[in-house]
């Protein structure tokens, strides 16, 4: 599977709607996006904790309500030609989508965990009617548990940025020791691709899980990756991976 990470992030700016349609026009099966919680408690799609990087606005996302965030230029920091391209809800996201590809949604945190942020994730998710196309992945066990706590029963990927060979030791947040099967209920446990060996392939499939593979815009080294048996790719170039 190939997974335009953040939408088709290279050609349009990221997590924003441009990006996502260009993602949708794109070879992707999957649309990676990344979601936060405003101060007034509504889910808006974006990387990073704070507005500094990707828009002209300053300060973390948990401090500013949504109108003020919706007055943000999200887009000519990418390029002068998609200014004022707006920060997107995750409603926004699910409407434009509409099932035409599957939608891989990071649930994010801020300086502090965002009260209510898995239920008021799969609350849009039931609005929309979603569970054959959206997948819900994270890098933190606290959400992972509210999501799996839920009764909506969605597809769920544990994120991580590896695990050390032979020993029970990996890193998602922190240095963590034990084996992965307090995750049985996800069905990937995705990694960075540094750690992303043959072994390591073998191993997770073998303890019934899929892998996920991040991030990744070399057509060589995606094919390498194919080649141990991953079974997804997070990619920037998604939208330019079939003319290179």
């Amino acid at each position: 599977m190939l997974v335009a990470h953040r939408g088709a992030s290279n050609t349009a700016p990221e997590n924003t709607l441009a990006a996502v349609q260009k993602a949708l026009d794109s070879p992707a099966d999957f649309i990676e996006i990344d979601v936060h919680q405003t101060r007034d408690s509504q889910l808006v799609v974006m990387h990073d904790a704070t507005l500094d990087r990707t828009t002209n606005g300053e300060g973390a996302i948990a401090e500013h309500t949504l109108a003020e965030i919706k007055k943000l230029d999200a887009g000519n920091w990418f390029k002068p030609e998609f200014k004022n391209e707006r920060v997107p809800t995750l409603e926004e996201v699910l409407q434009l989508v509409k099932g035409r590809k599957k939608l891989l949604i990071e649930l994010k945190k801020g300086k502090d965990f965002y009260p209510g942020l898995a239920n008021q994730t799969i609350g849009l998710l039931r609005k929309y009617r979603v569970r054959e196309w959206c997948v819900l992945q994270s890098f933190h066990d606290e959400i992972l548990q509210q999501i799996w706590q839920n009764e909506y029963q969605v597809p769920t990927h544990k994120l991580m940025v590896g695990k050390l060979p032979l020993v029970p030791v990996y890193f998602d947040t922190s240095l963590r020791f034990g084996s992965f099967d307090k995750y049985y209920r996800a069905s990937a446990i995705n990694v960075h691709r540094y750690f992303a060996s043959r072994r390591f392939v073998k191993m997770v499939h073998n303890a019934g899980f899929k892998t996920f593979v991040w991030t990744v815009d070399d057509p060589a080294e995606i094919n390498k990756l194919v080649n141990r048996g991953v079974d997804g790719v997070l990619s920037d170039a998604a939208a330019t991976l079939a003319v290179e």
